[in-house]
């Protein structure tokens, strides 16, 4: 009788701890689920689960002259306890033109403009509700121009210079023949180069920088 309900005692206890394991996993497994939208127009950031509409909110994104970069990015680490000036939260994003994130902020008034040094800012609460739905991996997406604040003429470009405004320029000069290598978005020699022709072709003096006449001439502004 004792081993018969030890017995039975052992497979009850077997199931119920692997249906609370299957439940601890599926919930580990939601943020998988969850992508991001920031919209540089709307200055907006939205939550995605499977697809539909799970929240959004105010953002400060970078300014004309520090663009946030746009295209299709992921997180690749997280952290609770940032410098304060990233506010309470900090989501480190996989641009490869520098240090750039989601974070939340010291200085709320910039929410809604355009302020930031290229990260996307957010309200402390906001940040903190959004960094407990998403997880390394999560995707994010940065839809707007590539040139910056929407209105605002494109930033100077020269020597050094780096982002998807580069990355733009380089495409444009890649379909008129004068760059043969994949853009990349950092202007190095061969952009240089490219540039110093493109302004001789066309009758332009000075030194060999991406300026409103150039933008012009590509047909960017």
């Amino acid at each position: 009788m004792k081993k018969s309900f030890l017995k039975y005692l052992t497979i009850i206890l077997t199931f119920f701890f692997a249906g609370l394991f299957t439940e601890i996993s599926t919930e580990a497994s939601i943020p998988e689920n969850i992508s991001i939208i920031i919209d540089m127009d709307q200055l907006t950031l939205s939550l995605f689960d499977e697809g539909e509409p799970a929240g959004q909110y105010p953002v400060a994104m970078g300014r004309y002259e520090s663009p946030t970069p746009t295209g299709n990015w992921e997180i690749v680490s997280k952290d609770s306890h940032p410098p304060a000036i990233m506010g309470t939260r900090w989501m480190a994003l996989n641009i490869p033109y520098g240090i750039y994130g989601i974070h939340g902020t010291n200085d709320p008034h910039s929410i809604g403009s355009f302020a930031s040094h290229g990260c996307i800012r957010m309200f402390n609460s906001d940040a903190e509700e959004v960094f407990s739905r998403v997880t390394v991996g999560t995707p994010v997406i940065i839809v707007g121009t590539p040139f910056g604040a929407p209105g605002t003429p494109p930033a100077l470009l020269r020597y050094g210079s780096k982002g998807p405004d580069v990355l733009e320029v380089q495409r444009a000069l890649k379909r008129l023949g004068y760059i043969e290598w994949k853009p990349d978005g950092f202007w190095g020699a061969g952009t240089e180069k490219a540039v110093q022709s493109f302004r001789k072709n066309n009758g332009l003096d000075g030194p060999p920088v991406v300026d409103h006449t150039v933008y012009k001439i590509l047909g960017f502004w």
